[in-house]
């Protein structure tokens, strides 16, 4: 016999059995050992028949049932390959869409708003609103407020506010009492609704801290629990075996005062129960303890507050996501979400516009040989004067961007803002020839003029080559002239224009 499995687990596979049975008494077939396998491949083509023909059942759906009985009759059979592999059925690929950058903030704003609600609620639920007189109020950072009368009907909903006769009289002195004394109760026999409420809070908090799923954090167990300090947080083991013992959970270091101010409240609340569960929920219905509960609470909180109901699984996957983000690092985040690097990437990780863009532009930085050089254009290389370089110009050193107007590596672009920016440099160069005053006469031409010749040129040639580029050039001219330069030479022809 094997142990360790859910009883959800359990529940699932005996209601895929059913299905099994069900349509094989539909079709007329008697299931034996000789020929459960032939029958169960039958059962598969009737899934796929639903899927792709009446359209009725999702492929996932059918794959998934498919495997839960084909894994119990691999077990029953001893098989050694899995019978499931003898159908047509086949995992449907998992699509992930491509998200930009606003998407990515609004999931990180509608998780951070879920946090700051939880936090809110567990702050608000104290002992003293707990036991206190009803309804209890809980305020939010937002200017909402909550109201939670405890199951309790709020008196403006009272069925007989005017009585008309003597039996409504006493229906309301009866109905009086009764709440009377329930609001008199200050025990979970009436306020449990509201201990479940802070529970489930605490609960989707620790979720979104650890990273464990919904079953794993609801079967924890009270502890005596020690801490040892990491690098961003803590370790938490059991305090009776803290130096051998393994690693409960881990938490980040900011939550070790929230995670005990919830210990000493759990501890009065459940005087009697110091070994029960770490989350012990009231049940009510005769609900299994051990099934982990459902959120109906904190989902009518966040429908009343008008947030966005932030399951454990979406938790899970933010957190697993915003460590891969910080961190780039797909093994170390494999370890702390306790998972194998394949699984993360191929169930967890989602794709992030900010951070492909940032991975494109270091490849390109590292692998593309071209880069921005000191002016405009392109530049493919280290600097190389070109063969007929004149005497007196730049030479070209990557550092001063009349240089590259001779360098073997720049090169020109198709562009109107690279004409904009030519025409601006062009206007600067002859700024700084129009300061230039020389002692003496006679002097060796200055090197501004030089670039303004060869800029001259370039943007001469943009003008006959075709009629857009003729556009360019016209357009970059009449900007320069009323003194709209390209941003990259604008201040400084700004702060030397100042000072003429």
């Amino acid at each position: 016999m094997t142990y360790g499995g859910s009883k959800n687990t359990a529940e699932t596979s005996l209601l895929v059995f059913r299905y099994f049975f069900k349509w094989a008494d539909s079709e007329g077939y008697s299931l034996t050992l000789n020929n459960v396998v032939r029958n169960y491949v039958r059962w598969s083509d009737h899934l796929l028949h639903r899927v792709r023909v009446t359209k009725d059942l999702l492929q996932m759906s059918a794959y998934t049932q498919a495997r839960s009985l084909g894994s119990l009759l691999d077990k029953a059979l001893e098989r050694g390959r899995p019978i499931i592999t003898s159908t047509r059925l086949t995992q449907p690929p998992s699509r992930k869409s491509a998200r930009g950058v606003e998407a990515d903030k609004q999931n990180l704003q509608d998780t951070f708003a879920f946090g700051h609600m939880l936090l809110d609620i567990m702050d608000g639920l104290t002992l003293d609103a707990l036991w206190g007189k009803l309804p209890v109020r809980i305020p939010f950072r937002t200017g909402q407020e909550l109201v939670e009368w405890s199951r309790l009907r709020p008196p403006e909903k009272k069925r007989l506010t005017n009585p008309q006769n003597r039996r409504q009289r006493l229906s309301i002195k009866s109905s009086t009492k009764i709440r009377s004394n329930y609001e008199a109760d200050r025990t979970l026999r009436t306020r449990f609704s509201l201990a479940n409420l802070r529970i489930e809070a605490e609960l989707l908090f620790f979720i979104a801290q650890t990273g464990m799923n919904r079953a794993q954090a609801h079967q924890l167990k009270i502890r005596h629990f020690s801490y040892s300090s990491t690098i961003d947080g803590y370790q938490v083991r059991d305090y009776k075996h803290r130096r051998r013992g393994e690693v409960l959970f881990e938490i980040f270091s900011g939550y070790k005062a929230l995670f005990e101010n919830y210990l000493r409240w759990r501890k009065s609340v459940f005087p009697n129960d110091s070994n029960g569960l770490l989350f012990p929920l009231v049940r009510t219905g005769g609900r299994a303890e051990d099934k982990p509960p459902s959120w109906d609470r904190i989902k009518n909180s966040c429908k009343k507050l008008g947030i966005r109901f932030i399951p454990p699984s979406q938790l899970r996957n933010t957190r697993i996501n915003w460590f891969l983000r910080r961190s780039g690092d797909t093994d170390l985040t494999a370890e702390q979400a306790q998972h194998s690097k394949q699984t993360l990437i191929h169930l967890y990780e989602e794709p992030n516009l900010h951070r492909t863009m940032t991975e494109v532009v270091r490849y390109w930085q590292a692998a593309d040989p071209i880069i921005i050089p000191p002016a405009p254009g392109i530049c493919t290389g280290s600097p190389m004067p070109v063969d007929n370089i004149q005497l007196g110009t730049t030479k070209p050193d990557c550092i001063h961007p009349s240089g590259c107007l001779w360098c073997e590596y720049h090169r020109d672009v198709d562009s109107f803002d690279y004409v904009w920016s030519a025409s601006s440099f062009r206007h600067l160069k002859s700024i700084e020839l129009v300061k230039y005053h020389p002692p003496q006469k006679h002097l060796p031409t200055h090197p501004a003029l030089y670039a303004i010749e060869r800029l001259s040129d370039k943007l001469r040639w943009f003008q006959h080559s075709n009629d857009v580029r003729k556009g360019w050039v016209e357009e970059s001219l009449a900007r320069v002239e009323e003194g709209d330069y390209h941003p990259t030479w604008g201040e400084l022809i700004q702060s030397i224009e100042d000072k003429i």
